[in-house]
């Protein structure tokens, strides 16, 4: 069942089996476009911690955020660690 605990900041989690159901299977995201700061949190404010360049991937965790902007940020597991990049530079893959 989906998690609600982190609704008023509009984050949401799925588990595997729902993740799978509404994503067809997405389980990683993709530098679509240069490179693509990855940040501690989801929005432009929060400190960068790397790139992810046209072609990498990161594994995607099944969260979403929207910053303040309306654009829509993908929790990944980066290095080792959760971080966030925006859907504005990367898209979702599936294999």
């Amino acid at each position: 069942m989906m998690n609600t605990d982190n609704i008023e900041n509009n984050i949401v989690e799925l588990s595997d089996a729902e993740l799978e159901s509404v994503s067809g299977g997405t389980k990683y995201i993709t530098g679509d476009s240069g490179k693509s700061n990855v940040r501690t949190g989801p929005g432009r404010d929060y400190r960068s911690i790397g790139v992810l360049h046209r072609g990498e991937e990161a594994r995607y965790l099944g969260k979403t955020a929207t910053d303040e902007r309306g654009v829509v940020w993908y929790k990944i597991r980066w290095d080792g660690r959760d971080a966030w990049v925006s859907s504005m530079y990367t898209r979702k893959i599936s294999y």
